[in-house]
């Protein structure tokens, strides 16, 4: 698991997650305030401390080489948006996230 050490402090940023290698899940999003590393995972997925898209049963089916976007934007609606190798993923869209959040990743199974 990784949270970044500094929020996204600008109106708009956009960074990208590129998978090495592929296991069990990968999950790539944004967090509100910094929960320890092993509540990540949960927070992601909540929709109140964070929000994500994530690969493995319930996900998207990501794949070795794949690149994954995110797109935030304070002005913006929707102001997160996730992105699969330049194409939107518009099923994973949210409209109304505000305030300070941290970009972050969870990896599991061997995913690099």
């Amino acid at each position: 698991a990784a949270l970044a050490n500094t929020m996204v402090e600008q109106d708009a940023a956009y960074w990208e997650v590129r998978i090495a290698k592929l296991g069990e899940k990968a999950e790539i999003g944004v967090a509100y305030e910094r929960p320890k590393k092993e509540d990540l995972a949960d927070a992601l997925h909540d929709g109140q401390q964070g929000w994500c898209v994530s690969s493995g049963p319930a996900g998207k089916p990501f794949e070795e080489g794949d690149v994954i976007g995110v797109a935030f934007g304070q002005g913006d609606i929707p102001n997160l948006r996730f992105f699969l190798n330049g194409q939107a993923i518009d099923e994973a869209t949210v409209k109304h996230v505000r305030g300070e959040v941290y970009p972050a990743v969870f990896l599991d199974g061997g995913t690099e």
